[in-house]
């Protein structure tokens, strides 16, 4: 009886877990970035997928791949991101924006996360080399 009860708690805690990870847009995020170090494209892809609306082969998906790939190739090594704010539309519709880390300058990515019952997914990606117009807004 007891390794049904802890068979049980196992379950719960597992389904708990599982359903916490998909209302936390975070989730969707740091793997997102945690790929983008290794393969800009591969993270492109997986921030997509999140969203069955949008076809990853779409001619949009590819311009993002091929203009991060272009100044990846003009702006040097990257070396990370970090949050340059969040913004709330509601309580299901948040907009983040990063700033991409490169030797030669900064990239603002802006991604916005969509949640219309149960789960976040990508709504729309975004980015360009003008960083220091958010300094006008702080």
């Amino acid at each position: 009886m007891k390794i049904i009860y802890g068979i049980l708690i196992f379950v719960g805690i597992a389904f708990a877990t599982q359903t916490h990870a998909q209302n936390n847009p975070e989730d969707i995020l740091d793997p997102f970035f945690d790929t983008f170090k290794n393969d800009m494209n591969a993270a492109i892809d997986y921030l997509f997928s999140t969203n069955e609306l949008i076809d990853g082969n779409q001619e949009g998906v590819q311009s993002v791949k091929d203009r991060l790939e272009m100044s990846r190739k003009l702006l040097g090594n990257y070396y990370g991101h970090e949050l340059i704010k969040i913004e709330e539309a509601g309580e299901s519709y948040l907009r983040y924006t990063y700033s991409l880390k490169y030797d030669r300058q900064p990239v603002k990515i802006i991604i916005v996360l969509y949640k219309a019952n149960d789960k976040w997914k990508v709504q729309n990606l975004n980015f360009d080399d003008k960083v220091e117009t958010d300094f006008k807004e702080i």
